[in-house]
């Protein structure tokens, strides 16, 4: 049951990674007589020396430690000339020699030579060139990785790969002749030789490239009703040109199939660029060709693969293929590291940063995938009935409403779903359909969540939820070994934690402490569910002056919290001042806050827990008054 969490660092979802560490393979005879390459690339520059001339490129960039570059450094038949594969615009493979690795965008899991591996960063879009970890590449292809002190460049030596390793073109949909989008309405010749290499998620942007690096196609679409006069849609050709790009010409131009606005560019790396704009359907689209030429004359050569487009779409010509992310209204996302299909509205998202599938919808909705492994003696109830129990537990009863169970058939297995209503303020509640499924060797859990008042149009993603949602069990089996369930945690172990350098010890709940590593800092959190337990050391201030600061806050006019009550109390043994604050109606969330000030040695100690109204269950309260009253000094 996902619960609303208001605590600072409630158990994020993690799983441990555990970096594969692949030894290259030898060099043979053969490939050392090949021809040799050096290649140099720069973290910031949007160029890449190979064989000593400057080619253009998205700059490089560190993550994690680990230098991302474009694919282009690697499939360049100037240097690796690694033969790129593109499946779903997601799965990537590059073959070079008899060398092999799939990566898949989003993911760290890797496939190197046909083992297992995990990256230090996954590949990523960036500006609509796919950016990959360069180190572990480079290794796998047996090539040298060295730097230069003074340039500051990474660079590459290696051998190129033999003709037959290089594709010529990657054109996977033979017989068809054109391609297009339906929803956006467009369409355009072939662009034979090239691949597809980004897409965003409804398909407004589309880029295409040659293996070589030597070609770039690209079709923005942009929402525009109210008509555009030449010099607005001029301005936005300028604003979609690159920074180091000189503009060389700019004029309306006509062809067979409408006018439309015409800008040259010509960039420092040695690309020329044509960007046509065309205002149609209530649309404004622009269309990208660059090419390494000498001059821009060059460029012509390619006007009839520009020429073919057109602001509509034949869904009766076979020869079209239909590139739409959107159709019928609805985005098709797919996870491959899950086998995961679905069909959500337009107005879903996939958000990619996640490590498990997650989806974001309007108005704070949201759906998502979690996998875990099944421990021994388990069973689908009681994993339900644990479930149900910890959404007792921990919120209060006047924010929650009682769950409904029901028994349905999920992917063609037997599953539950658990429909259940909460809420942070009895004012906005959320809706909750979870769906639990055991199977194999691992727990499948979905989470639909969204506001109650939109419940009227939310049938289409429940019908997802419950019939359109396609897991492939069998490839979850052989993909994941033992995941751990974040969610399954006894919330009543009590540990004792101490602090020798302040003096003192404090008793609270075991999964309070996850995230606390160093218990000899002045100032140490410990979080639960909706709860938050702060000690704190003041070394160079007395009792009195944090009284003082702390009355001073409270008797600021703040109309979002109050002060209930102020006393004199014996707290750990010594005499204490304790407060008893809360918040009021024009505070966003509801809480009460209690807050013990003491002198010891030398040292005011600060001890405050802070429980939130909604998670104020009969529980959560014994456990946040056990841990205040646990609070020992020791010295």
């Amino acid at each position: 049951m996902h619960v609303i969490n208001r605590s600072k660092n409630w158990m994020p979802l993690w799983l441990a990674a555990l970096l594969f560490i692949l030894c290259a393979s030898p060099v043979s005879a053969a490939e050392e007589a090949a021809k040799t390459f050096e290649i140099r690339v720069k973290v910031g520059s949007n160029q890449m020396k190979m064989n000593g001339a400057a080619v253009k490129i998205q700059p490089p960039y560190q993550t994690a430690g680990t230098t991302m570059v474009p694919l282009s450094v690697l499939t360049n038949t100037k240097g690796f000339g690694a033969k790129l594969q593109l499946k779903n615009n997601k799965i990537i493979t590059l073959t070079y020699q008899k060398h092999v690795i799939v990566l898949t965008k989003g993911s760290k899991a890797a496939t190197i030579n046909g083992k297992k591996a995990t990256l230090t960063a996954a590949p990523v879009d960036k500006q609509g060139v796919t950016m990959v970890p360069l180190k572990i590449i480079v290794k796998t292809f047996g090539a040298k990785l060295s730097s230069d002190a003074k340039t500051k460049e990474l660079i590459i030596k290696g051998t190129v790969a033999a003709s037959g390793d290089v594709a010529s073109g990657i054109d996977p949909d033979s017989g068809k002749s054109q391609i297009g989008d339906s929803y956006f309405k467009w369409s355009m010749n072939y662009p034979t030789g090239l691949v597809q290499d980004y897409q965003t998620d409804l398909g407004e942007w589309i880029s295409f490239s040659d293996v070589k690096g030597d070609y770039y196609l690209a079709v923005s679409v942009e929402e525009a009703a109210d008509p555009l006069d030449t010099g607005d849609k001029r301005d936005l050709l300028i604003e979609y040109s690159d920074y180091d790009e000189t503009m060389v010409d700019m004029k309306t131009s006509k062809r067979s199939t409408g006018t439309f606005e015409r800008m040259i560019t010509k960039s420092k790396s040695g690309f020329f660029y044509e960007y046509r704009a065309i205002q149609a359907n209530g649309n404004f689209y622009i269309l990208v060709f660059g090419k390494k030429a000498k001059s821009a004359s060059e460029l012509d050569a390619n006007s009839g693969l520009l020429d073919s487009f057109k602001p509509s779409f034949s869904s009766t010509n076979k020869s079209l293929k239909d590139l739409a992310r959107i159709k019928d209204g609805k985005i098709a996302f797919e996870n491959s590291d899950y086998g995961l299909k679905l069909q959500l509205p337009k107005d879903w998202r996939a958000d990619k940063g996640k490590s498990n599938p997650y989806f974001y919808g309007p108005d704070d909705s949201y759906l998502l995938l979690e996998v875990s492994s099944i421990n021994a003696g388990d069973t689908l109830d009681n994993w339900v009935d644990r479930r149900l129990q910890l959404y007792k537990d921990l919120l209060a009863e006047t924010y929650r409403k009682t769950p409904e169970v029901s028994s349905i058939t999920w992917n063609g297995i037997p599953a539950k779903l658990v429909k259940s209503s909460y809420s942070n303020d009895t004012i906005t509640w959320m809706n909750e359909y979870e769906v639990y499924v055991f199977n194999g060797e691992h727990k499948y859990y979905i989470d639909y969540t969204f506001k109650e008042k939109n419940k009227d149009n939310t049938g289409e993603v429940v019908d997802q939820l419950l019939n359109g949602m396609k897991v492939d069990f069998a490839h979850v089996e052989k993909s994941f070994g033992e995941l751990p369930d974040p969610n399954d945690i006894d919330i009543t172990t009590m540990v004792t934690k101490t602090n020798k350098t302040y003096g003192y010890s404090i008793t609270l709940p075991k999964y309070w402490t996850k995230g606390v590593t160093d218990m000899e800092s002045e100032e140490i959190d410990f979080s639960g569910f909706g709860i938050d337990l702060t000690v704190s050391i003041e070394e160079d201030s007395s009792l009195s002056e944090v009284q003082d600061m702390l009355e001073g806050f409270l008797n600021l006019d703040f109309a979002e919290i109050k002060l209930d009550s102020k006393s004199t109390v014996t707290y750990a043994g010594v005499s204490a001042a304790k407060y008893l604050i809360s918040t009021t109606k024009e505070a966003p969330d509801q809480f009460h806050l209690t807050i013990y000030i003491l002198e010891n040695k030398g040292n005011v100690y600060i001890i405050e827990g802070e429980l939130y109204d909604a998670y104020a269950s009969d529980l959560n309260r014994k456990q946040l008054e056990d841990a205040l009253n646990s609070f020992q000094l020791t010295n």
